[in-house]
């Protein structure tokens, strides 16, 4: 019966990994980014259903696709143009550096991060890391045109 079970919870996190891994790509490779290179949708798929298919050997957490930083980190590699009309902010993409030598830095640093613990990461307090999130959270939402939606409702 444990089998069972496991197996039916396997296939929604499967589902759930397969729904944020399109949600990620299609995010990413909106028109309005302007990006030129061909995206690698399908090879990063099968890498993640590869890694986590070892992990799940070795009973370790699974990995996926990383919807949070994936638009952001295109956005900071853009060059954004702002225009004001009619009192209403536009903001175009104009280019966008396309390279995977800055994701690949920046998991190498979350990867070293894990010397950190459990140390100088104690030496923090835990509120400095939820005032982090928070503003992290709340930079962030200004970018998204469904949270634009959602304001307006109320403006």
């Amino acid at each position: 019966m444990a089998v069972v079970a496991a197996g039916g919870l396997g296939f929604v996190m499967s589902i759930l990994f397969f729904m944020e891994g399109n949600i990620s790509e299609s995010i990413v490779s909106n028109p309005s980014n302007k990006l030129k290179k061909g995206s690698a949708f399908h090879m990063d798929m099968f890498v993640t259903g590869v890694i986590n298919a070892i992990l799940s050997i070795f009973c370790l957490p699974w990995v996926h696709g990383g919807l949070p930083h994936s638009p952001l980190h295109v956005r900071a590699l853009a060059d954004i143009e702002e225009h004001v009309e009619n009192g209403h902010l536009t903001e175009n993409v104009v280019y966008v550096r396309e390279t995977r030598l800055t994701t690949l830095v920046s998991h190498i640093l979350i990867g070293l991060s894990v010397m950190l613990i459990p140390k100088p990461i104690d030496m923090i307090p835990e509120a400095v890391f939820y005032g982090l999130f928070i503003f992290l959270a709340m930079t962030s939402l200004g970018e998204f045109q469904m949270w634009e939606r959602f304001v307006l409702i109320f403006t």
